[in-house]
């Protein structure tokens, strides 16, 4: 009994005293028509040496999931750590960030990642058109979670001082039903981003409840996983050993988690990232064929009329030769018969010249005859056919057009009642138009598709180009984006150029190490 006794105090004592990391709010120093100036506090960083934290603004993606647009961001909002306070983090802009009048807003997310985890905040500088305040969200966003991640690891990192591991394990777990496939603590889903409420919106059991809690979905779950091993196909093998009673005996230490829960299968995730990886190149060799069919479709229509072409001319040549004939004098001789033969063929030229202006003054001087005249008809009939063509050719164009117009998808309305958008018919034909209600909206797959098309008719397109890199950079698709930089880069030719600059900026963020977007 003794030895059980000492063991839990033992465990008790070796407890890590973590701390539970934390972004406080924002202080501004300057003024509305000044280059934007602030600190932020990083709280709480014993349990992590302030060097092994990283802080910056998070990525477009993230941005775009929170509601804030990532274009409308300055381009020169900097974070970084004071040098002389590292427990601190400097705000800045180069310039002013358009909050000289009354009413102007702007929302950024900042990220606070070190090697366990990371943290995203949600801050908002208001005007009021005298000064300037800022305004951080009451709870902050922790993830996505890991493979190793257990809610008891991300609890200790996470919890305050005057909080248990059990008390904030308890709290994480009503705040985020959706991220566990159960309503227990071991439950955690991977890849999911966990609400961390802070303050009074930090609800939870006393300590004695919150441990007896923690307990008793202990036992539910080993119980849970004794189940699913008896009558399985197969046995879980990294499932951890029940706790021993010397631990789950003393009802006033934390309770740490034995089990996770297990990951898909390796190789099903690995087949679903390639096939999500080779989605969009999927859809635009799709594009690229349908133009090939559409473009063998005019060669083969070309190629027919250049056979009829074909065919006038052979008459027309035997028309020559029968006129020939016929104006050619009658040899007397055989042995004048070849000199004759070799003066008609050295006039051959001007004979045709000769006859084809004869034959446009006789329709000049009488239409209606030359009208029913065999090359006259065949004339008349390759016109119409390419004009025909043309006008074909013009009309799969604007169906094309409204198709893509109707093709919209149908959730691209939001699901408020108060907010309506305008109907299809009446969209906007500028893809740039559209593109920028699609994002607004967040469909950036639709916008994507827009632009694709788009730039396959205008591939010179710079404007066209830029905001389909402003949506690839939203997306976080790095290859796509460097391919299309390298693109505009060749087009703009211009180092200095504000949009290249623009677009370099949104190179690093996502690419660092990329040396297209090196200064």
């Amino acid at each position: 009994m003794w030895r059980a006794v000492v063991l839990s105090a033992l465990l008790l004592v070796a407890l890590p005293s973590a701390r539970a990391l934390e972004l406080g709010d924002l202080q501004l120093d300057s003024a509305p028509g000044a280059p934007l100036s602030g600190t932020l506090a990083i709280s709480d960083t014993e349990a992590v040496a302030v060097n092994r934290l990283e802080v910056g603004l998070a990525s477009e993606r993230a941005h775009a999931e929170a509601g804030i647009n990532p274009a409308a961001l300055p381009t020169t909002l900097a974070l970084r750590r004071s040098e002389s306070a590292p427990d601190r983090i400097e705000v800045m802009t180069a310039n002013p960030p358009g909050l000289a009048e009354a009413g102007a807003t702007l929302e950024f997310l900042v990220r606070l990642r070190w090697p366990e985890g990371q943290i995203l905040r949600r801050y908002q500088v208001e005007s009021d058109g005298t000064a300037l305040q800022g305004r951080a969200s009451s709870s902050a966003r922790y993830g996505p979670t890991r493979r190793n991640d257990t809610l008891y690891s991300i609890a200790e990192q996470l919890r305050p001082r005057a909080v248990t591991n059990n008390q904030m394990m308890l709290s994480l777990l009503a705040e985020n039903r959706a991220s566990f496939n159960a309503n227990n603590v071991n439950a955690l889903q991977r890849d999911a981003f966990l609400t961390v409420p802070r303050g009074e919106a930090l609800g939870f059991p006393d300590e004695s409840t919150a441990t007896q809690r923690v307990l008793a979905q202990q036992r539910a779950w080993q119980t849970d996983q004794r189940s699913v091993v008896e009558t399985g196909p197969t046995s879980i093998s990294e499932s951890a050993p029940p706790p021993e009673p010397t631990e789950s005996a003393e009802p006033s230490g934390d309770v740490r988690p034995m089990l996770e829960l297990l990951p898909a299968d390796a190789v099903a995730e690995r087949s679903q990232a390639v096939s999500e990886a080779l989605a969009p190149l999927k859809s635009q060799l799709d594009r690229l064929e349908t133009s090939n069919e559409s473009l063998s479709a005019q060669n083969r229509s070309l190629q027919a009329t250049l056979l009829q072409l074909q065919s006038d001319v052979l008459r027309l040549e035997g028309l020559l030769e029968q006129s020939t004939s016929a104006s050619r004098p009658t040899a007397s001789a055989p042995t004048a018969a070849v000199p004759t033969e070799e003066a008609a063929d050295n006039v051959t030229a001007a004979m045709v010249k000769a006859w084809l202006v004869d034959q446009a003054r006789a329709a000049i001087d009488n239409p209606h005859s030359t009208l029913r005249m065999p090359w006259a008809q065949w004339t008349l009939g390759v016109t119409a056919f390419v004009l025909l063509l043309i006008l074909f050719r013009m009309r799969q164009r604007r169906r094309a057009r409204q198709a893509a117009a109707a093709a919209m998808p149908s959730h691209w309305q939001p699901s408020l009642n108060e907010t309506r958008v305008r109907p299809l018919d009446d969209a906007p034909e500028d893809p740039l138009s559209r593109a920028s209600e699609l994002i607004a909206y967040g469909q950036l797959e639709g916008a994507q598709s827009i632009l694709d098309e788009a730039l396959g008719e205008e591939p010179d397109s710079i404007d066209l180009r830029v905001k389909l890199l402003d949506v690839l950079a939203m997306q976080d698709d790095r290859i796509g984006f460097e391919s299309e930089a390298h693109v505009l880069q060749a087009q703009i030719n211009d180092p200095e150029d504000e949009r290249w600059q623009r677009v370099a900026i949104q190179g690093r963020r996502l690419s660092p190490d990329y040396p297209l977007f090196q200064a």
